[in-house]
């Protein structure tokens, strides 16, 4: 975060737009990490699919 607001800064962008980005930045970095929790979760704690309690349809068939 560091490395980008001062690479914002050299640019040149004014400090209200170097605040708005790097709170952009902040957040899509929290939701990646969120992200990453959750699919670490899901991959330690698979979830099996319940079995059908009746057998599957038949097909339909055509009227003649």
């Amino acid at each position: 975060m560091d490395a980008l607001a001062d690479a914002l800064r050299a640019a040149g962008v004014a400090p209200d737009r170097v605040a708005g980005i790097l709170a952009s930045a902040a957040t899509a970095t929290m939701n990646a990490l969120v992200l990453d929790a959750v699919l670490e979760d899901n991959a330690a704690h698979p979830v099996e699919q319940p079995k059908p309690e009746r057998p599957a349809a038949q097909p339909l068939k055509r009227a003649a």
